[in-house]
């Protein structure tokens, strides 16, 4: 990248979080003056994706929380639709507490769906059933083997959160070009790291925490894992806890054969493709 290039994107950068924080800091101003502060914030559109602006807000501190849903970018208008269509039109009450927490909205494939997709390929693909998966992709981690995870319906937004992931061992410094290589990236694009929710504050400091959809940024507090370190020292995680699934036995089973409760974790694609949706597309 020419220097150019780089101060070009820098500015923009430092240009966005000015306006915004700007933008937060008149919209406090006005809720004081209607005696309301200290509220939580709920913000999204496409650029609560900037995850190093959201951490800005979040640091600021004019609001008691800040939240950012997983679908905050053009996804969230197909629930948005539907939940005013629910609400508005067919006047269903809003049940307090019964927002989705789990991004994981996708479809349901039907119960034959991965032998279906297996049998088109034959004597090709070599299939083994293991009573034990998470174990298993763990033990492969530990090996420095780079893997597909796929797990029960996709996630809605563009993150991968641990439904459809390709993960490697975080403590590698060769897989942030590694996986850059398979997914046929510009080799400086960082990778996020999953970490354990009950575990993340051992490891990362400067951001709210638990950070379950890699909205915000924090700072590493160890050399430990190369692949997931940012050039400033930052990663952009996601905290790992039981409602996650099997996703969850993975991280528990790496940490206890490694003693680190992370690991690499970027979306299961190719170049120029959305994230794997089927077993087909996965395969």
């Amino acid at each position: 990248t020419a220097p150019i290039n780089a101060d070009i994107a820098a500015s923009t950068q430092k240009l966005f979080d000015e306006t915004l924080l700007a933008t937060v800091a008149a919209f406090d101003a006005i809720l004081r003056k209607m005696k309301l502060q200290r509220l939580p914030l709920c913000y999204a559109g496409g650029t609560a994706l900037s995850c190093p602006a959201n951490s800005l807000i979040a640091r600021d501190r004019r609001f008691a929380s800040v939240h950012v849903p997983p679908w905050c970018d053009d996804s969230g208008l197909s629930l948005g639709a539907a939940l005013a269509l629910h609400h508005n039109v067919f006047d269903q009450p809003l049940v307090p507490n019964r927002w989705p927490a789990d991004p994981c909205l996708g479809v349901r494939h039907a119960d034959n769906a991965v032998e279906m997709a297996r049998g088109k390929y034959g004597d090709r693909l070599h299939f083994e059933q293991r009573s034990d998966w998470a174990e298993a992709a763990a033990q492969d981690l530990a090996a420095d083997k780079v893997i597909g995870w796929y797990e029960s319906r996709s996630e809605i937004g563009p993150r991968a959160l641990g439904h459809r992931s390709i993960l490697a061992d975080a403590r590698q410094a060769e897989n942030w070009a590694r996986v850059n290589e398979i997914k046929q990236r510009e080799p400086w694009r960082p990778f996020a790291p999953a970490v354990l929710a009950d575990r993340a504050a051992e490891w990362f400091e400067g951001l709210p925490l638990p950070s379950p959809y890699m909205l915000f940024t924090a700072q590493l507090k160890s050399s430990a894992l190369p692949a997931i370190t940012h050039v400033d020292g930052s990663a952009r995680i996601q905290t790992v806890d039981e409602t996650s699934g099997a996703f969850h036995a993975v991280l528990n089973s790496f940490a206890r054969l490694t003693g680190v409760p992370v690991i690499l974790s970027t979306s299961f694609n190719g170049p120029g493709e959305p994230i794997a949706e089927s077993p087909d597309d996965a395969i």
